[in-house]
């Protein structure tokens, strides 16, 4: 039996639906990182805390993602002229600058791993010091309390501390937290980018199979949401791990 329900109606109950159900789920996954950031900066506050120097395969995956979402953005708008010609095109684009960022996430793992930081730290705040591959103020610094220090002739500072007067003495013996911190924050956001990248593979082949049309690109502009917010999150990320360190 064939709906009453007109068609056009139809397509827009499906957008509301779609969309609504799209938003919840970034709400969902919003609170999930408020809470993982929450702890980072928290855990940050402790008496020894070792800031990493981040790969700069994350900055270039930054700049892969900001990229991917404006082919995205003119995927769709191509889409809403419809213009079904050149859409696929823009859509592979998209999805080969997604699997580009994934790239250059794992770069930056094997980059972090080189240098013995690992998810579970097994080497001490201690170790890094006396990792020969491993410079102190390159790759990583030590705060103590919050403040910076400087590393001279074995002895640590407060960076403040112009004639180095006063030595302070940190927790050497501590875990490098903020590696585990690191690799959990950056894989949630991957965890999530693998299910943005289905979306574009589902995407890009129903515009190859022409599945789209003028009246109903739901499926395209769900996609470009996710998309966009996944853009916006691992800038927030990169932010955040930089200045909290």
């Amino acid at each position: 039996m064939r709906s009453s329900i007109p068609q056009e109606e139809r397509l827009e109950i499906k957008k509301k639906t779609h969309r609504s159900m799209m938003y919840l789920g970034i709400f969902s996954i919003v609170m999930l990182f408020l809470g993982f950031s929450s702890g980072y900066i928290v855990s940050s506050a402790y008496n020894t805390w070792v800031s990493i120097t981040l790969p700069e395969a994350f900055y270039a995956s930054a700049i892969t993602i900001v990229l991917s979402s404006i082919t995205f953005f003119i995927a769709l708008r191509l889409a809403k002229k419809g213009n079904f010609k050149v859409l696929p095109i823009m859509m592979i684009i998209t999805l080969v600058l997604g699997f580009l960022f994934v790239k250059f996430q794992f770069d930056g793992w094997n980059t972090l791993m080189d240098k013995k930081m690992h998810f579970v730290d097994a080497v001490k705040v201690k170790g890094l010091l006396n990792q020969e591959d491993v410079e102190y103020g390159k790759d990583f610094k030590i705060f103590h309390k919050g403040d910076e220090l400087k590393y001279v002739d074995g002895k640590f500072y407060d960076i403040r501390d112009e004639y180095n007067s006063n030595s302070i003495e940190p927790y050497l013996d501590a875990d490098n937290t903020a590696s585990s911190w690191l690799y959990a924050m950056t894989g949630l956001h991957l965890l999530h980018l693998l299910a943005g990248i289905i979306s574009l593979i589902v995407v890009t082949i129903k515009s190859l199979a022409k599945r789209y049309n003028e009246n109903d690109i739901v499926g395209i502009q769900v996609s470009s949401i996710y998309w966009h917010f996944l853009d916006f999150l691992w800038l927030y990320l990169l932010f955040l791990l930089y200045y909290i360190g």
